[in-house]
């Protein structure tokens, strides 16, 4: 497990995240495509911080212009449980356990099926450059609606994000 940096978690500390979107950005790694270059960036602050599951899902919805409600909170929470990564485990600052495609040169290393990135900060700005490469509009869709935490599960198990499709049992919202 990688060490926190000073600021960047802890209930009720406020990070300042610099978060860069990438409009024909990074990809999950499972499904082959190539790296991206990080068009705009924008200050997000996020109370909690990015090391707990509501403050990662919080800092990304925020970060992509996404409702924070309590569906959308819901659904991304669920999604971190059954993905397993970023709290504790190989998978550092990745809770989505977002992959590269071969050659992409992301910041970290593999760390056993899932990316380790060096920091929160760093973590949130390549998932969210993952969510907006192209190939997971469905699952951006179901988070703008803001109000329907299971449709925004089914477009997850929908979507290519995981092979599995999490045998469709990712529910609960």
């Amino acid at each position: 497990m990688a060490a926190k940096k000073k600021g960047s978690g802890g209930k009720g500390v406020a990070a300042l995240i610099g978060v860069a979107f990438a409009v024909a950005g990074a990809s999950h790694g499972h499904h082959g495509h190539g790296g991206g270059i990080f068009a705009h960036f924008t200050d997000i602050h996020v109370s909690g911080g990015l090391n707990t599951p509501r403050g990662f899902a919080k800092a990304l919805l925020k970060s992509d212009g996404l409702p924070v409600t309590g569906a959308n909170m819901c659904a991304v929470t669920t999604w971190e449980a059954h993905e397993g990564g970023g709290f504790g485990n190989q998978a550092s600052f990745n809770p989505l356990n977002t992959n590269p495609g071969p050659g992409a040169g992301w910041p970290g290393h593999n760390a056993i099926g899932a990316w380790a990135f060096p920091d929160a900060q760093t973590g949130l700005k390549y998932t969210v450059a993952t969510l907006n490469n192209g190939s997971y509009g469905g699952i951006i869709a179901a988070l703008r609606n803001g109000h329907d935490g299971q449709g925004v599960l089914n477009a997850i198990m929908a979507s290519p994000w995981a092979a599995s499709h999490y045998g469709g049992g990712l529910t609960g919202c």
